[in-house]
């Protein structure tokens, strides 16, 4: 192999929530939420991104927003916890960006009752609650031909998300142009849009985050490691289109490479510190927060020869009806998949290993 392998320049990451160097885009859900969020009139003002935790919903929004962002009439602002005073702390951060403090000035609009910015003489206007921060901040920006875009990170059913979408529907009935992105997983998502009270929200529409492309990650491991297409396409098949199994088996491989002075390394040699990082990042949180009876499911398809559902049930002995309720909550979960009618499979790599251990610690 002609490339120089250096640990220091390993192009794949472990870490969460920021574009990695190698990369692969879902260039098709990516562009057709642009290009609605952009246009003249969108269809939908907020959109979820939802999947299993490791499926790159942090990283796609990272990219949406860049990419809307380099629009010269789009303004963005990440709300970083969404369990906080949402209103106010997108006020601050709109504050703080020097061009749009320097309008806000100008227009002699006064937030200091709020402890944002100085006191304005003779104001045109005063906020005395968040709420009119950002419906005066909102008129500004709509004169200046501005567009707003709020990203939120992993949004679940709270009070302070309930209180933004009340506040959402009166700036979208004021014909504002404030749009979100938010990102979650399924059951938080659910317990959002459930809620019909919160009528922006409820109206958002909700994106899947389906595997990487198999053929993009061969590519991918192809040229970077300088592998035939075959040893790429057994790296690809490992990681099942996984997001963060996709990062880890890279890191790992380029690692083995700089220890084995670029020598090939077999990929089984791999599988133990694979697992271990897909455990302790990523299994043993998706574990903690699946019930007992979603763990036997689990187990039992792990357990199972066949991917048959009839014989799944054999082994834990559950009638249809039931077994079909949790079916649905783990397809839900992006846990389990069925390509056919009456099979289901796992959709993790090397999660069926995980479970058997789990279940052998018990």
């Amino acid at each position: 192999m002609s490339v120089n392998f250096t640990k220091e320049e390993n192009p794949y990451t472990l870490q969460f929530s920021y574009i990695p160097p190698q990369y692969i885009s879902r260039e098709q859900l990516t562009n057709e939420i642009i290009m609605d969020i952009t246009k003249k009139i969108p269809t939908f003002r907020g959109y979820f991104l939802t999947g299993v935790r490791g499926s790159g919903k942090t990283v796609m929004m990272t990219e949406i927003s860049k990419k809307i962002e380099e629009r010269k009439e789009w303004i963005v602002v990440d709300i970083e916890n969404p369990e906080t005073n949402i209103l106010d702390s997108l006020a601050r951060n709109l504050y703080r960006i020097p061009k749009l403090k320097k309008l806000f000035v100008n227009a002699k609009m006064d937030f200091s009752a709020l402890g944002i910015g100085i006191s304005i003489e003779k104001p045109e206007m005063i906020a005395s609650n968040e709420y009119d921060v950002i419906d005066m901040m909102l008129k500004t920006l709509k004169k200046e031909g501005k567009r707003l875009l709020v990203t939120i990170d992993e949004v679940t059913h709270c009070r302070e998300i309930s209180d933004f979408s009340h506040s959402l529907s009166a700036y979208a009935r004021a014909g504002y142009d404030i749009y979100v992105l938010m990102t979650g997983l399924k059951e938080n998502i659910m317990a959002i849009k459930n809620d019909k009270s919160l009528t922006f929200l409820y109206r958002a529409k909700e994106k899947v985050l389906e595997p990487l492309n198999t053929t993009a990650i061969i590519a991918d491991y192809a040229q970077v490691f300088g592998v035939n297409n075959d040893f790429a396409r057994d790296m690809a098949w490992l990681t099942k289109g996984y997001s963060f199994a996709f990062q880890v088996l890279g890191y790992l491989y380029w690692n083995a490479l700089c220890e084995s002075k670029g020598k090939s390394v077999e990929l089984q040699n791999l599988y133990f510190k694979y697992d271990q990082c897909l455990a302790e990042f990523v299994y043993d949180k998706i574990w903690s927060e699946t019930t007992g009876t979603e763990k036997r499911v689990l187990e039992a398809i792990a357990k199972s020869d066949s991917s048959q559902v009839q014989d799944i049930r054999k082994i834990i002995n559950m009638e249809s009806s039931k077994f079909s309720v949790y079916r649905s909550r783990l397809m839900d979960k992006g846990l389990i998949f069925s390509n056919d009618y009456g099979r289901i499979s796992l959709s993790l790599p090397r999660f069926a290993e995980y479970i058997l251990t789990k279940n052998n610690e018990m």
